[in-house]
């Protein structure tokens, strides 16, 4: 087998192979991201790295899916879960990636729960992790419901989420279209499934799905077959969680629907090599802008640190946010980059 058929077959980490060609029909009736062969985005600056732009890259990669990598020195927050037998009106945990455990009036909830030592689909093949999770997942408190942006093995950890959905009965999962069949696959029920723009209520919160610029897909034949977004919660404050998007005019939009956000959970790692991941991964100065278009008030960095998905320096994203705060003339105490297991309010 060649290399570029070793290739098609075995890359299986969150950053997969391009697609061949680009959906760009509507269909008949339904939105403009719903093409005629999957989800597409609308962005009309959004354009794709070919095939053959991405593959040189990815095959250089083959290394770090199959093989351990040595811890990372993120620093860390001792967290035993104490902290959580309380439910507080308004915290928010980094625990790693983009997972994150918020408390907020009067519920507990996770972002993209991921727990697992490789983002892959199996134990011995993905992107490793290099830095624990801040908080152990057995010391979560009682969940509410989750939040997932996107199917990518780095956003929705099978691990995880079967652990969860275990030992927190009556939690809900709030999913993007098409993915509540890979929970129903499961046996987890208590899933519901919304389209961009789709809200449902929670309690006294109202969760709304709303847009991202990305991708799809758990193996090479299910290339963006299921949806892609970002979540806004709205209560007596109101939190915006981005996923996993490049930069794009969605977040305008989302801003002067519904913001200012009290929190933007915004992510600033994977962007380079910046050619091939500009269209699906923000830079820190892209979050930044993403940060003021959504009109936050205070902005969580989160997607860095945990994961070797990019070139980056792993601990590279949170030094460039800030020199681009600095340079923004914007105030630091408002852009937080956690430590790992690191507890706020907002």
């Amino acid at each position: 087998m060649n290399r570029r058929a070793v290739l098609k077959k075995l890359i299986v980490t969150p950053l997969m192979l391009p697609s061949l060609s680009l959906f760009s029909q509507e269909r008949s009736g339904l939105p403009s991201h719903h093409g005629e062969n999957g989800f597409i985005n609308t962005d009309p600056e959004f354009a794709e790295a070919g095939f053959n732009e991405m593959a040189p890259w990815l095959a250089g990669k083959l290394g770090d899916i199959f093989y351990s990598t040595p811890k990372f020195d993120i620093p860390r927050e001792v967290n035993d879960g104490s902290i959580f037998k309380e439910k507080k009106t308004y915290t928010i945990t980094w625990i790693g990636q983009s997972t994150a455990l918020i408390q907020m009036e009067g519920s507990n909830f996770l972002t993209d729960p991921v727990w697992s030592s490789k983002a892959g689909p199996f134990k011995f093949a993905g992107s490793p992790r290099i830095s624990e999770p801040g908080l152990a997942i057995e010391k979560l408190p009682p969940l509410d419901f989750v939040l997932i942006s996107h199917n990518h093995y780095d956003h929705l950890d099978e691990y995880s989420i079967e652990y969860i959905a275990d030992h927190h009965p009556n939690v809900k999962f709030f999913v993007p279209l098409r993915v509540r069949d890979w929970f129903e696959e499961r046996g987890i029920q208590n899933v519901e499934e919304l389209d961009w723009w789709e809200g449902a209520s929670f309690n006294n919160l109202k969760i709304l799905c709303t847009p991202a610029q990305h991708f799809s897909g758990r193996w090479i034949n299910d290339r963006n077959q299921s949806l892609w977004c970002s979540w806004t919660v709205l209560g007596k404050k109101r939190l915006f969680f981005a996923g996993d998007s490049g930069y794009c005019s969605h977040f305008k939009n989302i801003g002067k629907k519904f913001g200012p956000f009290d929190l933007a959970m915004i992510p600033i790692g994977a962007y380079d090599p910046r050619k091939l991941m500009k269209p699906v991964h923000m830079d820190p100065a892209e979050a930044v802008q993403t940060f003021l278009d959504v009109r936050g008030k205070k902005m969580l960095a989160i997607h860095w640190g945990t994961f070797i998905l990019t070139d980056e320096p792993m601990d590279e994203p949170p030094k460039k946010l800030l020199s681009v705060v600095e340079e923004q003339k914007l105030l630091k105490e408002d852009f937080l980059a956690l430590k790992l297991g690191e507890t706020r309010e907002w």
